[in-house]
């Protein structure tokens, strides 16, 4: 019966049912089937979200909402546009380096993604560049938003796999960096063989101005994990103190965060929460059937029993999460991949916030690859232009986010020299 529960799933996510449902629908024939008491699912589906520690996700998605209304977006781009808009191909770097500072505001490569997006995209249709490629740079580029501090998926990951937030969100740092830098390179590769043009050098007066301009939004990711890292506060009072940081900064600092814009900004709080704790609460009804199953179990000794070296096995892993990243949802990947990962990479001697970091990058690049790829879909809105039609200009990318992951997997000092410096 468990088989036909997963092959079930896999059934309805082929049918377009959304990943939540479809997880939620398939765990509740079994249960129905198996004869267990429904007031079973009830208590899984509400018992675990009732942590401390997820009460820092809204309070994440609504600091995140506080900047992007206020306008945050724009003053980041104008000051990536004058660090790097002289480079072969100005304005897709400027898409990148955008990306990687809205990723220690938002905390969301959707949200990047989107407000990047629609400032960007159409000024380099404009200025001759494809839209193919306008809408691959854009997707590509704003999966370091989950990466780069802070970020609510990481809470997720740290409370699945009992691991430190504070700690999380400092190895997520140097892997970020490394993607978004490995991006701008490939970028300015591709525009000198198109022959996409550069933009005027900017000045220093208008470097200095732009950095004031931004300043207070930067100062955000620093103090949130300042305050963490240091235990000023827990992850959850951290994520509080960002959104009145983000609420003061808009409405009285910038005074760009108007009534109606905080109203939007509730709202869509609201709505993201909303999104995010249904996929949590149906996956954890779906990862406890398949756990009291002994699936996990099965298929890691499966793994463990192929016989093959240790560097081998961390390769499957992260080659089966690559794959995994592109036909589903990260959050629902999270709770299948978690139960079933990381005794085998505890097994091999990984350390657990390294495969954390390793997992989370994996899957990350997911986001930008279809056909569910979420980042991928709002940029093609954004470019008007059809999913399929981007697979050209999405595939370099998506190979050297592979190889950086596969850096990371195989020199875990890249994940964990940074949090050696501040925790014990």
């Amino acid at each position: 019966m468990i088989w036909i529960m997963i092959a079930s799933f896999f059934f309805m996510i082929l049918f377009g049912v959304p990943i939540a449902f479809a997880m939620g629908g398939s765990a509740l024939m079994y249960i129905m089937v198996e004869g267990i008491p429904l007031s079973m699912v009830a208590q899984r589906f509400f018992s675990n979200t009732q942590s401390f520690a997820f009460l820092a996700i809204p309070f994440f998605i609504l600091a995140g909402n506080f900047m992007v209304h206020g306008n945050i977006a724009q003053r980041i781009i104008k000051l990536a546009d004058s660090l790097v808009r002289q480079l072969p191909g100005g304005l897709g770097c400027v898409s990148v380096v955008t990306s990687m500072g809205m990723a220690g505001v938002s905390g969301s490569s959707v949200a990047d993604a989107a407000s990047t997006g629609s400032v960007l995209i159409p000024e380099m249709k404009r200025k001759g560049y494809s839209s193919s490629f306008s809408a691959a740079i854009n997707a590509s580029s704003s999966v370091v938003g989950i990466i780069i501090p802070p970020s609510s998926t990481m809470i997720i990951i740290a409370w699945l796999a009992n691991l430190s937030v504070a700690e999380m969100f400092l190895a997520g740092v140097i892997p970020g960096i490394l993607i978004g830098l490995a991006y701008l390179i490939l970028t300015v590769f591709i525009s000198i063989k198109r022959g996409y043009p550069r933009e005027s050098r900017p000045t220093i007066n208008e470097i200095l101005r732009n950095i004031k301009n931004a300043m207070w939004a930067l100062v955000l990711p620093i103090f949130l994990i300042y305050v963490i890292v240091f235990g000023i506060a827990t992850a959850t009072e951290g994520a509080a103190l960002a959104a009145v940081y983000a609420f003061v900064i808009g409405a009285f600092v910038y005074r760009t965060l108007t009534f109606d814009k905080i109203i939007k900004s509730i709202k869509e709080t609201v709505y993201g929460t909303t999104v995010v704790m249904l996929m949590v609460c149906t996956s954890m009804i779906f990862t406890w059937v398949l756990i009291s199953e002994g699936i996990p179990k099965m298929i890691a000794e499966l793994l463990l029993g192929l016989g093959l070296s240790d560097w081998m096995l961390m390769l499957v892993m992260v080659l089966i999460l690559l794959m995994a990243g592109m036909v589903m949802e990260l959050v629902p990947n999270l709770f299948l991949f978690i139960p079933i990962f990381f005794p085998i990479a505890i097994d091999v001697g990984m350390d657990p916030m390294h495969f954390a970091i390793v997992m989370l990058c994996s899957l990350a690049l997911g986001l930008f690859t279809p056909p569910v790829g979420s980042s991928l879909f709002i940029s093609c809105h954004l470019a008007k232009i059809d999913m399929e039609k981007t697979v050209k200009d999405i595939l370099p990318y998506f190979i050297v986010g592979a190889v950086v992951v596969l850096l990371l997997t195989y020199i875990p000092s890249l994940t964990l020299w940074f949090p050696s410096l501040f925790i014990d």
